[in-house]
């Protein structure tokens, strides 16, 4: 068995991939529980895997902590992906490649191995980023703006204002502040996503397909003009591809 983790800012996505089963797929959003916390929920219930296949963006204190909780849980294989010194089939176009997320690189591993041609990857998490992949795993950067709750907390923290995020709902021209928060930051997420995705193909030439992934992809796939494809669990795919080339029998990163 092994556990795939991508461990984002908001939340802890993992699959638990078994030879003859189905994929399983979950998440756990961290809240007011530690992180570290979540992950090692995440191992009581489904056991001790034969091999971890992680990446993060939680930092190296976290990350080496991890390393201990997987060490008190007896887990001696596991891999930290890192955008640095991985042979995965992608050429990363950073001038410095470890800048790159790994869970970035593990989207443009999962869009290589099942797409052909130009691609555009649009992640929509904390952060949205969107990607350019051309044909042979070629990355040529990106652009990264927040995300739609990251834009209304920045808003809710920068005024006096007091309103419920939770209770609002989109309209095209809301009539409360609360809603009209909500909306215009839908507005503002969609339309930057589509700017950079025009931006790009006028430089770049015509995506063949524009992967929506993340877990806002749901909410922002109706309200984009250019034609998407949803792939939720695209970078926990990048992992399982990872996973199948990364030697065994001892603890790893991408370096090595």
């Amino acid at each position: 068995m092994k556990l795939l983790l991508d461990l984002g800012n908001s939340r802890c996505k993992f699959a638990v991939v078994r030879k003859g089963v189905p994929d399983v797929f979950d998440a756990l959003p961290y809240h007011e529980h530690t992180r570290l916390a979540v992950i090692e929920n995440v191992l009581r219930q489904h056991g001790k895997p034969d091999m971890v296949v992680a990446c993060s963006v939680l930092g190296t204190g976290l990350n080496e902590r991890l390393e201990q909780l997987l060490a008190s849980h007896r887990i001696d294989d596991y891999f930290f992906l890192k955008s640095a010194g991985v042979d995965c089939g992608i050429r990363p176009g950073y001038q410095n490649p470890d800048e790159l997320g790994a869970d970035r690189l593990a989207a443009m591993v999962a869009a290589n191995a099942k797409y052909q041609g130009n691609t555009c990857i649009v992640d929509c998490g904390t952060a949205i980023t969107v990607d350019v992949l051309a044909a042979g795993g070629i990355h040529h950067g990106g652009v990264i703006f927040p995300g739609f709750m990251s834009m209304q907390a920045a808003l809710a923290s920068s005024t006096d204002l007091e309103f419920r995020l939770d209770a609002a709902s989109f309209a095209i021209a809301a009539d409360s502040t609360r809603d009209a928060i909500y909306s215009g930051c839908q507005h503002a997420v969609a339309g930057g996503i589509e700017h950079a995705v025009c931006m790009m193909q006028d430089h770049y030439g015509l995506f063949d397909q524009i992967i929506l992934t993340g877990g806002d992809a749901a909410l922002f796939a109706p309200l984009l003009t250019c034609q998407t494809v949803h792939e939720p669990h695209l970078v926990l795919d990048g992992l399982k591809y990872v996973s199948e080339k990364v030697r065994v029998g001892r603890k790893a990163t991408s370096e090595n």
